[in-house]
Order: structure tokens, then sequence, then C-alpha cells
């Protein structure tokens, strides 16, 4: 099987994903606004969900914005690569692949099928770029709207989620975290 469908589409969220999505199946939780880009609120079954960061799930064309799911792109980057085998010599925290940069060399770059651009990447905010701003915007008044805040498994040492922490010390909105 491939590195896709071994690490990334079979995953499932785990006991804490579940709690949310009853708390949110009982209107005891009103929005989810996550920094993970893993899909795995959705899978577990919530649906008021902002991925600030975007999601793997997708994959977007820089040039012309077209999108496709991962699956579907996985299959295509190996019609372009149909004999390219490498065996990954680690995978990190991150979840990116570390192979040997020899065949990398071999490796053909799928482009868009719409407009011919080499620039696809997933639908992320990667490190250094910012969310969008409408995105941010909703996140405050999700935040504005809240009577508490409860923060699950973050270290909030990311700003792009913590200035809602800050928004909410601002309006004396009860705050709790667990990690």
């Amino acid at each position: 099987k491939q590195w896709y469908q071994r690490r990334v589409a079979i995953t499932a969220g785990n006991i804490s994903h579940s709690i949310l999505t009853k708390m949110e199946e009982k209107d005891k939780l009103s929005w989810i606004i996550t920094q993970n880009v893993d899909r795995l609120h959705q899978k577990s079954g919530a649906t008021k969900v902002t991925e600030l960061h975007g999601t793997t799930n997708i994959v977007r064309c820089e040039r012309c914005s077209y999108t496709t799911d991962r699956g579907s792109f996985q299959h295509y980057i190996k019609s372009y690569n149909k004999d390219f085998v490498a065996e990954a010599i680690n995978i990190t925290p991150d979840a990116d692949a570390e192979i040997d940069i020899d065949l990398i060399k071999l490796f053909n770059i799928p482009l868009c099928p719409d407009c011919g651009s080499d620039f696809i990447k997933p639908q992320v905010v990667f490190f250094g770029a910012n969310v969008a701003s409408p995105k941010v915007q909703f996140c405050h008044s999700m935040v504005s709207q809240a009577d508490r805040i409860l923060v699950a498994g973050s270290s909030l040492f990311v700003m792009s989620g913590y200035r809602f922490i800050l928004q909410a010390k601002k309006k004396k909105v009860p705050t709790a975290t667990l990690r």
C-alpha cells in the first residue's frame, strides 16, 4: 500500500475527538477551532469545525485554484511515476517521509490537469504563512459569541491559535486548558 493510505487516509480520531463530538451533539459545544490539518474531528463526526491551518485532505493548484481530494491526487501522482518506488529512510513527527536524495531526482512532478502548473500543494497554511483573513475573522466571531472556551490538546505556542485565547481573556471569557 502507498504511504498516504497507510499513514493518513485510515487514521481515525481518538477518544478526545469522540468526546468533543458528543459534546457538540448535546449542544454543549458550539464550535471547534482546530490547528490540526488531519480532519480527525470530522472523521469522529463533528460538523461545526474550522480548520485554522487547512487540511491535507484537499490538494489545490496555486495558479488556477483547481482542487481535488488527496486520495485522487495520490493516484494522479502514481500515474506520473509508474515505476517510482522509494522506501522512507525516516518518518518525521509531522508525517513527512524522508527519502534518498538520488531518488528525489527521479520523481516526476505532476502538473495541474486544468492549467499545467507544477505548483500544486495540500490546502494547508505552512509555517511562516498567514491564515486567510476571512477565516481568522470567522474564528474571532465564534470566540466573541462564546460564554466559555475549552482548549484541548494544544500547547498554544502558535500565535494563530493563541490569539483567540488572548481575545477571550480580554473579554473576560472563562478559559480552561486540557493537555
